[in-house]
């Protein structure tokens, strides 16, 4: 046999050294592949154990946070504002969107669960999944026996104990409290640390102190079956109790908050706002036409809802510092204050024209609501005369009228610790009008307008409280304040007149209700006490109705304590608003102790860019 015989012989798929080799590569694939297993062993068992085990854990327990408590608020004196009782809700916690859907559809009937609301809230499982979603938080007992007998069937169905927010007081502390609801989807995309389902501050104080009433949530931890049903509480974690908001003390006076409800009209629109003139401290605050804010807690319907903001009267805008209306002849404080700084006017000084009913002025005539004849300053305040004050205005000139009005923060908001704020308007310089009607097409005229409170300026009632406290307390311009503290008030300006000045607008204010010829002098003078109140009427033109009614009143004279601003739109005069705001003076301070003080002298003079005032003499 040749030798290349032989060679092809042992050269088949089954000759030694072949199998051989296909036995060498057997073996390293076998042991790869074992290698590879034990990696993959490894990494599941010993890298990634925890997440393993947590996820195995989440399989069979189910987390529920648990609602916390809001803070409680109280009046100056303990009276309770707002505060929670006890409810129950409803909520589903689904595994999936499909398994949310089914439990919504399993519990709309008894519910009354409308389509718009159950397309809201699938919105809201998407932007957080895994979190409870809230149906309903203030369930009737029929409700919660009939779903009770539901849970068998709904795993996912959820029904717990709940504390409710609730006003005591309701419509009287509307705007001024707010309302809380249930959060939205921008609020959800755009806040940490809350979860669908969750109860949020929408407007008032319980918005502008959300972060200090709202507490933290609690969690209960339990076991669940295959199918998604209790079992019982899970031993690896405690019960975590919920923990109450903080308590939030006002420098509200909730008998005087139920005294503006009680004697503001009931058709009417418009607000009151009273603050104490030494502190700023806001004692009332009361805004109408109102609403309940208790309807808010619960799940409300969609109808209520268009109802609320469709209605003309627009009860949800807090009119008190959002509404702005021009001041009026309550602003001839402003323009005397003003004239007596720069002393273009002293108070005994006639002007050069008497009234006899109005005031020409190139080829206008700008009209006055009576003659009242030849007037000293403080004769024209009490009979609120406009024949003066155009004349007035004239004097001081466009250029300083806009300064002093700016300076004293007619263009801008109070401060108050309240959100939404609206701005009051003021032209803030000559050049303001240059910007707005064109350079050269408009005139002096427009100053005769403003020196009465027209024109192109518009003040909130509480900017309006804000300037007649700074002129009864000796000059500070003090940022309102609702929340108590013991802090002093904060100064962000200053009127800066003399005793002697001050003494004169102080007895002019007295002298609107106290002198026969006052404008509130017939509406109020059978008010005898035995302390002085004092006041400005003001009544407003506008662009379509009657003209809107100011009043402001000040009580004690002797030592000012309170500062009452009323207005009351499309009232006519605002003269018929005095008995308002007068009583609400009496009722404050006939509800302190001890008579009033002695007159304190006001502080002295201070130059305008001084942010002290100088010392006393």
């Amino acid at each position: 046999m040749l030798k290349s015989d032989r060679i092809s012989r042992f050269s088949g798929p089954f000759d030694p050294i072949s199998r051989n080799r296909r036995a060498r590569l057997a073996r390293l694939c076998l042991f790869a592949g074992f290698g590879v297993l034990l990696a993959v062993f490894f990494h599941l068992q010993i890298l990634e154990h925890d997440v393993h085990a947590e996820q195995a854990t989440n399989n069979r327990v189910r987390t529920i946070p648990l609602p916390a408590p809001r803070g409680i608020l109280y009046d100056r004196d303990g009276e309770v504002i707002a505060e929670n009782l006890p409810a129950y809700s409803v909520s589903l916690l689904p595994e999936s969107e499909r398994e949310l859907v089914e439990g919504m559809g399993a519990i709309a009937g008894l519910v009354d669960l409308e389509p718009e609301a159950m397309a809201s809230l699938v919105r809201q499982y998407r932007l957080a999944p895994g979190q409870p979603i809230l149906i309903d938080d203030d369930l009737d007992y029929p409700t919660l026996s009939l779903l009770e007998e539901k849970r068998s069937e709904i795993p996912s169905l959820l029904l717990q104990p709940k504390p409710r927010r609730v006003y005591p007081h309701g419509e009287e502390v509307a705007h001024l409290v707010g309302y809380v609801a249930q959060i939205d989807e921008r609020e959800l995309s755009e806040r940490d640390r809350y979860a669908a389902g969750d109860i949020i501050g929408k407007t008032g104080l319980e918005r502008m102190y959300e972060d200090r009433l709202r507490g933290e949530k609690g969690a209960e931890h339990f076991e669940v079956d295959a199918l998604g049903r209790r079992v019982g509480h899970w031993q690896a974690r405690p019960f975590e109790p919920p923990r109450r908001g903080n308590d939030l003390r006002l420098t509200i006076d909730l008998d005087l908050q139920r005294k503006a409800a009680e004697l503001f009209p009931d058709s009417a629109r418009g607000a009151v706002v009273a603050l104490d003139p030494n502190s700023g401290e806001v004692l009332a605050m009361y805004s109408h036409p109102t609403f309940d804010p208790n309807m808010f807690s619960g799940r409300m319907p969609r109808s209520t809802w268009s109802s609320l903001v469709d209605d003309p009267g627009r009860p949800l805008m807090n009119r008190a510092i959002q509404a702005r209306y021009a001041p009026g002849s309550i602003f001839k404080l402003a323009t005397a204050a003003m004239a007596m700084m720069l002393g273009v006017v002293e108070h005994d000084e006639y002007m050069d024209i008497p009234c006899k009913g109005g005031y020409r002025f190139g080829r206008r005539w700008f009209g006055c609501h009576s003659v009242h004849g030849w007037a000293a300053l403080a004769d024209a305040i009490i009979t609120s005369c406009d024949t003066y004050f155009y004349q007035l205005g004239l004097k001081l000139g466009m250029e300083e009228f806009t300064r002093f009005g700016t300076a004293w923060g007619f263009h801008e908001r109070t401060g108050i610790d309240l959100p939404s704020e609206a701005a009051s308007q003021f032209p803030t310089s000559v050049a303001w009008y240059d910007d707005h009607y064109g350079e050269g097409r408009w005139g002096s005229g427009v100053l005769l307008n403003l020196s009465i409170g027209q024109g192109e300026m518009a003040v909130t009632p509480v900017k309006a409280a804000q300037f007649f406290a700074a002129v009864v307390n000796g000059g500070r311009l003090l940022e309102p304040r609702i929340r108590s503290t013991r802090e002093a008030p904060e100064v962000v300006g200053r009127l800066p007149l003399s005793s002697d000045q001050f003494g004169v607008l102080r007895a002019s204010l007295s002298g609107v209700i106290n002198d026969w010829r006052g404008t509130a002098y017939r509406k109020t003078r059978a008010m005898e006490e035995e302390y002085t109140i004092g006041g400005k009427s003001g009544t407003t033109e506008h662009d379509a109705g009657a003209p809107h009614g100011w009043f402001v009143a000040v009580g004690p004279m002797e030592n000012p304590g309170i500062v009452v601003a009323v207005i009351v739109e499309e009232s006519g005069s605002g003269s018929d608003q005095s008995p308002i705001a007068v009583e609400m003076v009496r009722s404050y301070v006939e509800g302190l102790s001890g008579p009033p003080d002695a007159d304190p002298a006001p502080q002295a003079p201070i130059a305008l860019g001084e942010s002290e005032p100088a010392d006393q003499p």
